[in-house]
């Protein structure tokens, strides 16, 4: 995907905006003593540098094109410059000419036949006639390949604004010395994404290239899950945008990649740790220990869910890792939307049994949280869900007694949906029991799907039901329709992003 993005860059990009991502790149490279010195007096040298091989310093310019390289442009335009690189030393008060020098030509596209033959010939001249070394060629593919190997990041200037500075390093920085992130942390930086004009192609690329840059960088850090959201926040936009069709093969396949990679990393940390990889010892252990569970079934299932062939592997991992404890101990509203993917696995497998068996368990700890202070809300911070659980037991923390439950929400709706009258009421009743209320989640209109700030709760004044059989509402009292015109993988990717997305009428109707 990010060859895909890069080569969109380069071929977008006009050429005054090449020099600094590419000089960027030289210093990735190992060179150094860069300048940028195109001008009227460049003399054929639009940036100069020096690399040290072995014990020798090597004094190297480059001429910048972007596009493709015809042979009347070659002719025209190129050879004299490339000429004047050659034989004119002026330039820059840090080139020097004593050293051994090296010209390259340097361009975004590829070099056209005739085209081809001419720059063969005139480096024939080069060699024999002005005795210098020929030129070296960079075309796009090398180009290309360079920015993959070398490193992305010599495209953030080319969004030099302040602002997109800040957070960018800021992000960057956090994600560089491990500081996990949460899913709102993620969909906070993302959201800005929405209001860029997509019909300029800089702002487009800028969208696709961090989408991939962070998540790939999050990858590389072992954080798989927080990885995954990056690449589902990166499709929420670009279905805002109404492109996610066009770039829906690259980036569903890469997310299924990334979960994929987490399965790896799990099967092996299982396997070194004695299975002890779940049950880490520690103060937060009761805390740690379901959240692992949660958010390995929750990829799974997601896995599970997307793929259109099934890895028999994941599933095999996704019902052992169901068996244990942490598996139904959900921390949070902020894993209510895990508790779903949860469950339409078992709906799509049509294993009532295990269903069942997760809904009663899942019941019982749902109504022992709330038979003390309950579970945080919908957005709470990592800090803030573990004050919420570890209340009760230790003094000085910050927390309220909540009433309210998203979760609930969708587990009564589960409970409806595989038609044991007896099982939704008992469940109902323990409910009632504890009053616990049910919280809806809506938005008013389908403009506002994918924006996690335009979400309304019951208690806000511009509350409304008009789209309540598209939306959140108890499935057991609403007809089994829906007019929502979003595919599977929208939906699922919707309800895994936004943490709150949630269409009983239409996301049941595909599984069960």
């Amino acid at each position: 995907m990010l060859k895909s993005v890069i080569e969109s860059y380069l071929t977008s990009i006009k050429e005054i905006q090449l020099f600094l991502p590419f000089s960027l790149l030289l210093e990735k490279m190992g060179y150094y003593d860069i300048h940028i010195i195109h001008s009227s007096t460049e003399f054929g040298k639009d940036i100069i540098a020096k690399k040290k091989e072995g014990e020798i310093i090597k004094q190297y310019s480059f001429q910048l094109k972007v596009g493709d390289i015809n042979l009347s442009k070659f002719t025209s335009e190129i050879k004299p410059q490339l000429l004047e690189a050659l034989t004119n030393t002026l330039s820059h008060p840090n080139f020097h000419n004593e050293l051994e020098y090296q010209v390259y030509f340097v361009t975004t596209g590829r070099i056209i036949p005739p085209a081809t033959i001419s720059f063969q010939e005139f480096n024939e001249f080069v060699k024999n006639t002005i005795k210098q070394n020929p030129i070296i060629t960079w075309e796009k593919t090398e180009l290309i390949n360079d920015f993959e190997k070398f490193g992305a990041e010599s495209f953030f200037e080319l969004h030099n604004k302040p602002e997109f500075i800040s957070k960018f390093f800021d992000l960057y920085a956090k994600i560089q010395n491990k500081i996990l992130l949460s899913s709102f942390d993620i969909y906070y930086y993302t959201n800005r994404w929405l209001e860029l004009d997509i019909a300029k192609t800089e702002n487009k690329l800028q969208i696709l290239f961090e989408g991939y840059f962070f998540s790939k960088l999050l990858l590389e850090k072992g954080f798989y899950y927080e990885s995954s959201l990056f690449v589902v926040n990166l499709q929420r936009v670009l279905m805002k945008h109404n492109i996610y069709t066009y770039y829906q093969r690259y980036t569903n396949g890469y997310l299924l990649f990334i979960i994929e990679s987490y399965f790896d990393y799990y099967k092996e940390a299982i396997k070194q740790k004695n299975k002890f990889f779940l049950h880490e010892t520690g103060t937060f252990t009761i805390f740690y220990y379901p959240l692992k569970c949660i958010k390995s079934l929750e990829l799974f299932a997601l896995h599970v869910l997307l793929s259109e062939k099934e890895n028999i592997s994941i599933k095999e991992a996704f019902y052992e890792l169901l068996k244990e404890k942490g598996s139904y101990k959900i921390l949070s509203d902020n894993y209510a939307v895990a508790f779903l993917l949860i469950c339409l696995v078992l709906l799509k497998d049509k294993n009532k049994i295990e269903l069942e068996k997760y809904l009663i368990n899942c019941t019982v700890w749902l109504c022992d949280r709330y038979s003390e202070n309950g579970l945080s809300c919908i957005g709470s911070s990592l800090k803030e869900e573990m004050e919420q659980l570890l209340s009760e037991n230790l003094d000085g923390l910050n927390y309220f007694k909540r009433k309210t439950s998203f979760f609930a929400n969708i587990l009564l709706d589960v409970a409806a949906i595989i038609n044991d009258n007896k099982l939704y009421e008992d469940i109902a009743n323990d409910l009632r029991a504890l009053e616990i209320m049910l919280e809806y989640y809506h938005i008013n209109n389908m403009d506002e799907l994918y924006d996690y700030s335009k979400i309304k709760v019951q208690t806000d004044y511009d509350f409304s039901l008009k789209l309540n059989d598209e939306y959140s509402h108890i499935i057991k009292f609403v007809k089994q329709n829906s007019k929502l015109d979003l595919t599977k993988e929208k939906i699922l990717i919707l309800i895994f992003s936004l943490r709150d997305r949630y269409f009983p009428n239409y996301v049941f109707n595909l599984f069960k």
